[in-house]
């Protein structure tokens, strides 16, 4: 899928100086990372760990760090004189896990459906299958962190080594890294069609106009550096960001399928090519409301509810009872609290877009929208923004993850282990999305091949 590019006259006095404004966006964002860039070959210890995309987790720890270092400790008197840490609250843990599974997913959910209907009841099935998978995922997140619980492990290869064996501990580990790279490309594929289509309504050079030509230049100046951090707690604000511009993408999704904007005759409908204007046909003999294509919409919400390498994190961090009770109840509301609260902003933005666009619904469902058009510009550049903040929290993941894979973890600290690895890696993956653009296909793919086994498959054995 290419961003739109049609050839628009018609400009509303209400956006004609965010030409002039977005031409400031590359600058920027070089400022902000040069900003964060500054410790970037600083020899400290890495803290902070992935999660998931577009926004950010409860706390980010490392899940490959290498040996802690010597440090003072305090004496017995001094450790029995500070009273223990309460934990995470149930309101805050529910707020920080609905956080951590909406991710760059949820924009390609709408190409989901019509990869199997074009329909508008196919919306009908779409959503029971959504709330379904959205029920069995939280379930699983439960049952891992229980499971971890038991045996004493507070990561997903840890659990999975204390109860099968050391061996085969790279199984879990090999998976997260798959998805951790699925994730970051799917990252690159969006900010390649964000800004391209940013920059066309600022009017910028045609080389501008192009996603490859963004890849790399983000690539360049502004993934690179922060891939290259060490400490990423002055990131902490794209959790802010990533909620905000979420939200707001739901909200002007649903707009634009109330005001007809998009429908025929719409002020927006001539605006747009017509291979992604609506699209609506019934369903027939040939091809069914029920068919073997909604097995695309399930893998691609196998990724979307993907969270559950966080799982015995988020339980070991729950504050307990105060009675002493176990807290395997109050896990089990956040779960269900949380997952139900993703659940419900993905079906708005995955309904609001086939709503609107049907058959035609894009693998990014902001590129179906006119670059011309004002709301769908602060859509895109908010989510944009929040891609880029999560860009290098992914990547430690991704990163830790291939580290330990090498066995090489207790090396992470060397500048030489940290530089190349960050290069090669960033190369591949933003590489690869130079040539696959359809976001739906990553998403769906990965999903499909172990993001299924991370969430149904290996927690049931």
């Amino acid at each position: 899928h290419e961003l739109q590019s049609s050839g628009v006259r018609d400009r509303y006095k209400s956006i004609a100086i965010m030409p002039r404004a977005t031409h400031l966006t590359p600058v920027l964002l070089v400022g902000l990372t040069s900003a964060f860039t500054v410790s970037a070959f600083t020899p400290t210890r890495p803290k902070h760990v992935l999660t998931q995309p577009l926004t950010t987790p409860t706390t980010l720890r490392q899940r490959h760090s290498p040996a802690p270092r010597l440090t003072a400790t305090p004496t017995s008197l001094e450790a029995a004189a500070t009273p223990p840490s309460p934990g995470v609250g149930v309101t805050p843990s529910i707020i920080n896990l609905a956080k951590n599974i909406v991710g760059s997913g949820v924009l390609a959910l709408a190409a989901g459906i019509a990869a199997f209907s074009g329909s508008s009841l196919a919306l009908l099935p779409a959503i029971v299958i959504l709330f379904f998978t959205g029920a069995v995922s939280a379930y699983t997140f439960s049952t891992i962190a229980r499971v971890g619980a038991g045996v004493g492990a507070n990561t997903y290869r840890d659990t999975w080594s204390k109860v099968f064996g050391e061996k085969t501990a790279f199984i879990p580990e090999a998976t997260v890294v798959f998805m951790t790279a699925c994730a970051g490309l799917s990252y690159s594929i969006i900010i390649g069609d964000t800004f391209a289509s940013i920059a066309k309504l600022a009017g910028a050079p045609a080389v501008l106009a192009s996603s490859n030509a963004w890849i790399l230049i983000l690539s360049v100046f502004v993934l690179l550096p922060l891939a290259l951090l060490r400490d990423l707690s002055s990131l902490a604000v794209g959790s802010v960001i990533g909620t905000s511009g979420t939200c707001y993408t739901a909200l002007f999704i649903f707009k634009r399928l109330l005001d007809k904007s998009y429908a025929a005759g719409g002020k927006f409908f001539g605006a747009i090519p017509k291979e992604v204007q609506p699209a609506f046909f019934a369903p027939t003999a040939a091809k069914p409301l029920i068919n073997s294509g909604m097995f695309v919409l399930l893998s691609m919400l196998s990724s979307a509810f993907l969270a559950h390498y966080n799982a015995p994190k988020f339980y070991d961090e729950l504050a307990p009872p105060e009675d002493g009770s176990s807290k395997l109840p109050r896990f089990n509301l956040v779960c269900a609290a949380a997952f139900g609260a993703a659940a419900l902003l993905m079906g708005s933005i995955m309904a609001g877009g086939y709503l609107t666009f049907g058959a035609a619904s894009q693998g990014l469902i902001l590129n179906n929208y006119a670059t011309s058009d004002p709301l769908a510009f602060l859509a895109r550049l908010g989510i944009g923004m929040s891609i880029i903040f999560s860009y290098p929290l992914n990547f430690v993941g991704l990163r830790g993850g291939v580290l330990g894979m090498l066995g090489l973890s207790s090396q992470a600290d060397k500048r030489s282990v940290h530089v190349i690895t960050t290069v090669v890696l960033l190369c591949l993956m933003n590489g690869a999305s130079l040539f696959l653009k359809d976001l739906g296909l990553v998403v769906g793919l990965g999903g499909a091949i172990l993001g299924s086994a991370l969430v149904y498959i290996l927690p049931a054995l």
